[in-house]
């Protein structure tokens, strides 16, 4: 058995492949194949980047006009490593790759292509043949062939540890996913392959919502987690399978009869509308059993075929048997058969018997064939009604992630234009703040901008609990719609000066060095989002170097040598530095801010504190009024009794009450952050406990005893 597959046998079991958006990619692999040193690939992406899709690029440009013959003269093998490994027998297995390798040994140009490389080697080591990696490296140092290794972004670390030599061997190529054209272009020709399977067509509106869906948010489904172009190609192909379902349930054209009925304004307008609709269920009654009685001649004929090969395979068996047995030790009868058999045989004569099976296995398909026409014609029928627009695919996405259609259907301006007040909804106090982040924001995403740089870089100052961390959150929830595409980073964990390898990966050799950096790993994934480093006063100093190059330079390089770009981020700091000069009464908010000012100028060196635009987006946020307190304990109240209405039990706070429960319990040194505990601590348990003990439900008004400093349960 051959476990190799040429490079046009492989191409072929998808004949109406072609590569596109991938022109840039395709020159450089091209480029390092026909170099002299290290020009052996491994090529790495994430999980549905295309890595295959390259490769079988390269063995369709072969077959361009103007391919030069460098790769023309490439032959291409791929490799079929489940099945090289199936047996599980060492020996077997090790015969048949030295074969692989002979092959590859005797055919110039020879190229081979491990798809799942990380597979490859954990079976090999499984089976106790490791040394197979030896033997490729040996192969690629003698220049008797050369190797591409596709792998994911997760499988890097194991592929590297498993020969010292792949660094110098094999050029890495990092195959990040496509954006722009080249994106829509893919997925274009993958929807393409989708319309022939549905039958359903698909508008161009809908292909470009499901990239921008996918491409704006991260759903933690599993099967829209993987890469670009994959995710997209998934979305339309979910969206689809419901819009095909629902469609095929009803008739077409009921739906909108059905509404003409509803909307009626006369008898006569209502008679039309009922005259559709019978007409619209007589059309889909007809319809739909055409279909369940073309399905059952087609199942009927398929299992007759079936039925009757498996009757032919007998008689040839039977007269086979008869072509070996000696006419002496047969019945007479049976001799003249045999005897028959093997004149027909030698003379390319079957059998009556054979002939008239063969004949009817001939029919019985010529009439499946005939059948599956009609079928198709009527399926085709029924689904030229049929387009996949923008709306299916919202509703499609809207119940993969969770996200209402209307929050999804929102434009991006009219976002950006509610963002202020978003935020003024949910952060209290800062008005200052939130219209300098709102119109940073604004500018970065509507004007003109550094695509080198990130969106938008603000370092917060201010005491405690004013904010910092929510307003973060708010603008996550805001733009991105997901509180969860906050990515915050504690700089606390960040204190000692190997530290920065968590970052970004530990070197070669290093423990750590498979795990790769938590900071790029999380950008790789997931490029668009908003990144919050907490209490950058803690960090250790070296930290700073690698703050320093996202600011400036929009990107860093992991520890494998892949550049990750921070382009698509916002950028959010907070210290704790300057916090005294915000709670010193005898300050005023200029004086405070400007101390803090002064303090976080002698901390951090200029070129760092430059980046954020100049030092424009270093914000001081005001230590909270007592209004704001009240505003925050109030939705902290409204929330509770939200929480509670489904268990039949409404929760009341008078505004007095609480304006004289903020006045004895509020801490600027805490800020807002001590009440809701307190609450929860405190006033949760009566209303759980009411729960737990009684069967009484309703009203439950809550009083302030100034006394005890604490909510009691109203006597009514």
């Amino acid at each position: 058995m051959s476990f190799l597959t040429r490079g046009e046998d492989y191409l072929a079991k998808a004949p109406r492949f072609r590569l596109v958006g991938r022109d840039s990619e395709l020159k450089k692999l091209s480029s390092i194949l026909v170099r002299n040193m290290a020009n052996s690939v491994l090529l790495v992406g994430p999980g549905g980047v295309g890595c295959t899709a390259l490769c079988m690029g390269l063995q369709a440009s072969k077959h361009d006009p103007d391919a030069p013959f460098d790769i023309v003269n490439k032959r291409f093998f791929w490799l079929d490593t489940d099945a090289l490994f199936s047996s599980g027998d060492p020996v077997v297995i090790r015969d048949s790759f030295q074969r692989i390798m002979a092959t590859l040994d005797r055919t110039p140009d020879s190229v081979l292509i491990i798809e799942d490389t990380r597979d490859f080697i954990e079976a090999a080591r499984n089976i106790g043949t490791l040394h197979f990696i030896n033997a490729l490296c040996l192969a690629i140092k003698s220049k008797r062939t050369q190797v591409i290794l596709e792998a994911r972004d997760e499988d890097l670390d194991i592929i590297l540890k498993s020969h010292s030599d792949l660094r110098e061997l094999f050029t890495l190529v990092d195959l990040a996913e496509p954006e722009g054209d080249a994106l829509f272009q893919i997925v274009s020709e993958r929807a393409g392959h989708l319309n022939e399977f549905h039958r359903i067509r698909i508008a161009e509106n809908a292909t470009r919502t499901a990239i921008e869906l996918t491409s704006k948010y991260r759903s933690r489904d599993a099967g829209m987690s993987r890469a670009q172009p994959e995710r997209s190609v998934s979305l339309i192909d979910r969206a689809l399978a419901t819009y095909r379902l629902g469609a095929h349930r009803k008739a077409p054209g009921l739906a909108e009869a059905e509404a003409a009925r509803k909307s009626a304004k006369d008898q006569q307008q209502v008679v039309a509308a009922e005259a559709a609709m019978a007409q619209s269920l007589a059309r889909w009654t007809e319809s739909q059993e055409k279909i369940k009685s073309l399905y059952k001649r087609q199942r009927d004929g398929e299992i007759a075929v079936l039925e009757l090969e498996e009757e032919l395979d007998k008689q040839v068996a039977t007269e086979a048997e008869a072509r070996k047995s000696p006419d002496n030790q047969v019945s007479e009868i049976t001799g003249r058969i045999a005897k028959f058999a093997r004149l027909a045989t030698g003379a390319g004569i079957e059998s009556d018997e054979v002939r008239d099976l063969r004949g009817r296995i001939e029919k019985f398909q010529g009439e499946i064939a005939t059948n599956r026409t009609a079928f198709d014609a009527l399926t085709k029928e029924l689904n030229d009604h049929l387009e996949l627009t923008r709306e299916i695919v919202l509703r499609e996405f809207s119940q993969i992630s969770g996200i209402s259609v209307s929050k999804l259907n929102e434009d991006e301006r009219e976002k950006l234009r509610n963002l202020e007040t978003e935020l003024k909804n949910r952060i209290f106090g800062q008005d200052h703040v939130v219209r300098m982040l709102s119109n940073a924001v604004k500018t970065a995403r509507v004007g003109r901008r550094n695509q080198d740089k990130p969106q938008a870089s603000f370092m917060f100052l201010g005491p405690s609990g004013v904010g910092k961390t929510e307003i973060a959150k708010a603008l996550a929830a805001s733009l991105l719609d997901d509180e969860k595409a906050l990515t915050r980073f504690d700089m606390s964990e960040y204190m000692e000066k190997h530290a920065v390898s968590r970052l970004i990966g530990a070197p070669p050799g290093y423990e750590g060095f498979e795990a790769g950096g938590i900071l790029t790993n999380a950008m790789r994934k997931n490029p668009l989002r908003i990144l919050l480093f907490d209490e950058i006063e803690k960090a250790h100093p070296d930290v700073f170097n690698v703050f320093l190059q996202i600011l400036s330079d929009g990107r860093l390089t992991d520890n494998v040598g892949r550049t990750v770009s921070f382009s698509d981020a916002i950028i959010v700091m907070t210290t704790n530095i300057g916090q005294p000069h915000f709670l010193n009464p005898k300050l005023t908010v200029e004086e405070a801010n400007a101390e803090a000012i002064r303090e976080i100028e002698k901390t951090y060196r200029s070129e760092f504190l430059n980046r954020f635009a100049g030092r424009q987006n270093i914000i001081c946020f005001n230590k909270l009024d007592l209004p704001s307190i009240e505003k925050i304990v109030r939705r902290e109240f409204d929330s509770i009794d939200r929480t509670y209405t489904q268990e039949g039990i409404k929760v009341t706070v008078p505004e007095a009450d609480l304006k004289a429960f903020c006045k004895d319990h509020y801490d600027p040194a805490i800020g807002a952050r001590g009440l809701p505990g307190f609450i929860q601590a405190n006033i949760e348990p009566i209303i759980v406990n009411m729960i737990l003990e009684s069967d009484k439900r309703g009203k439950l008004d809550l009083a302030y005893n100034p006394k005890r400093q604490a909510f009691e349960i109203k006597e009514t």
